[in-house]
């Protein structure tokens, strides 16, 4: 097994790292959180090793036709419910 460097790691985030940098900065009206969405992420990950994470939430937004998430509606529920539906990889 190789090692990689930090240098690599940078430039080769981590799945939980892409999702992260996603949900912050190209899903709208995310209410991003970094103390909660960490954790949240993480567990997406270990509850769903077979599904895509990322794929998915992107599939997400765009079949909402990108809308911004309602005041009433829980965006981490709303994903959750969606990965659970999903094909595995």
């Amino acid at each position: 097994m190789t090692k990689t460097s930090p240098r690599q790691r940078v430039l080769d985030p981590t799945p939980r790292e892409r999702i992260l940098h996603y949900l912050e900065h190209r899903r709208p009206d995310y209410p991003f959180d970094s103390k909660i969405d960490d954790d949240y992420v993480e567990e997406l990950l270990e509850d769903f090793p077979e599904v895509n994470v990322l794929a998915e939430i992107k599939t997400f937004r765009w079949y909402h036709n990108n809308r911004p998430f309602d005041s009433a509606e829980k965006p981490r529920l709303a994903l959750r419910r969606w990965l659970a539906n999903a094909w595995p990889r």
